[in-house]
């Protein structure tokens, strides 16, 4: 009686052991199917990831592409002529440059003319097209000054355009104007006052452009290549003494930037 009593509790145990079997079989398997989900999930949304940044490196190179073209057509000079959906070639622009070559070629006549860059502080001498000699020269240093009692402004730049040679002058005067004593802080004497009257401040040499603007030589030739000047064109002595005796009345004189 005790063995099969012993017998039926051991069949009693292993049933609820594969029962208990079962049910962790189980979990497992729901656990496993829901990783597999887990898993099908991050694999769909890499791949959506993917073919975005896919798209994404798409828009990029398409967007460097429309930027190079339209960096290609700014550089183009005059793309839109009257018609504008026409595009001139290259060959319609270069006949174009070389016609105006022609032009300033027959108005110049193979005369001689300065031309100052005064982006570049450089001072040309040529004849047409010809270059004879250059030089570094300072323009207008920029800026403005305020006579803080009556309010005038004066503005230190050298203009744009074209001028001519008006008048010429060895060892000249320099009339002192109301801005250098403004600048320097001293009162302003009466217009006729002969204490305006400075020697040496000019240099050896003039050339009278009109309007108050002048080419005359400096002080200091160590600031020439650099802006310095309140609006007038300085040289070196000895450029400008070739100036001098090179550009005769009515030289043309053309200031670009």
């Amino acid at each position: 009686m005790e063995q099969g009593r012993t017998s039926y509790l051991y069949v009693f145990a292993l049933l609820l052991w594969l029962a208990a079997f079962a049910a962790e079989v189980r979990q497992i398997g729901r656990w496993a199917w829901a990783l597999a989900k887990s898993v099908e999930r991050t694999e769909t949304q890499v791949e959506m990831l993917n073919r975005q940044a896919r798209e994404n490196v798409g828009l990029v190179k398409q967007a460097r592409y429309q930027s190079q073209e339209l960096e290609f057509l700014d550089s183009l000079p005059n793309i839109l002529p009257q018609d504008k959906g026409y595009l001139r070639t290259q060959k319609a622009i270069s006949d174009e440059v070389q016609g105006l070559r022609r032009k300033l070629s027959r108005d110049l006549r193979d005369s001689l003319h300065v031309i100052v860059d005064a982006k570049a502080n450089k001072l040309y001498f040529k004849k047409g097209f010809k270059l004879l000699w250059q030089a570094d020269c300072s323009v207008g240093r920029g800026g403005s000054l305020i006579d803080k009692k009556t309010g005038r402004r004066w503005v230190f730049v050298t203009p744009r355009g074209e001028f001519k040679v008006m008048a010429k002058a060895e060892n000249p005067e320099w009339k002192k104007p109301d801005w250098a004593y403004v600048e320097s802080g001293e009162p302003i004497p009466p217009p006729e006052d002969s204490s305006r009257i400075v020697l040496g401040e000019l240099g050896p040499y003039v050339l009278n452009l009109g309007d108050g603007y002048l080419i005359h030589g400096t002080k200091d030739e160590s600031v020439l290549g650099r802006p310095a000047s309140h609006g007038c064109v300085r040289l070196g002595a000895d450029d400008l003494r070739k100036l001098y005796e090179n550009a005769s009345i009515g030289t043309k004189v053309y200031i670009i930037y």
